[in-house]
């Protein structure tokens, strides 16, 4: 079975460590941050835009003990699984949206980042997402509820994650992944069959 059509719940499998991302609203900004278990501080943040001004429609993960993480563009106003492109390290991932059809399972999407292989796939509700390499799996749902426009996330960890593995996985808690759910998958594949799907860089 490919790693992408796997049905299954975030809390299906034991945990070497897990942590919570909190979420940021400072000004324009927003995003998540925390402290990820033995690799420290993270911060995932978007700039939505003074009034008047278009949003950055990119995404950047910060935190000492991470590569430089920048996700950016995308089909909609937002940054977005489909179209959008992905740079670590200096190095672009290559994304490949997979859409086989609206049954759960049947969307997902597939990263390479130099010679590692990896898939992303909403696991349950648009809420749970699983995150998969050949020596980690990195699973967020949501946490608990804090007195702002969204709650927390809870990051859970199996297998010999590194600074790398979570840094994509962390970095697309702020980007657009409707493309993954029923309602999105509705919209893209009469997008993607008529007008074929290419990746917008958004803004340098």
């Amino acid at each position: 079975m490919n790693k992408g059509e796997e049905n299954v719940c975030v809390g299906d499998f034991d945990v070497d460590f897990e942590f919570e991302l909190e979420p940021v609203r400072e000004g324009q900004v927003r995003g998540y941050r925390g402290v990820a278990g033995p690799f420290g501080g993270v911060e995932v943040t978007t700039d939505l835009g003074a009034p008047g001004r278009a949003p950055s429609r990119q995404v950047a993960l910060i935190g000492a003990r991470f590569p430089e993480t920048l996700f950016s563009g995308g089909a909609g106003v937002s940054p977005s699984l489909d179209g959008g492109w992905l740079k670590v390290d200096g190095t672009i991932v290559d994304m490949d949206l997979k859409i086989k059809g609206l049954r759960k399972g049947s969307r997902w999407l597939e990263l390479t980042f130099r010679d590692r292989l990896y898939t992303y796939s909403v696991t349950g509700s648009a809420e749970d997402v699983r995150f998969s390499g050949d020596s980690a799996t990195i699973a967020t749902t949501r946490g608990r509820r804090v007195p702002v426009n969204s709650g927390c996330r809870m990051v859970k960890v199996q297998g010999d994650a590194d600074a790398t593995d979570l840094a994509i996985a962390l970095v697309l808690e702020e980007v657009d992944r409707s493309a993954l759910s029923l309602t999105g998958a509705l919209f893209a594949l009469p997008r993607n069959v008529l007008f074929g799907r290419s990746r917008d860089e958004g803004l340098a």
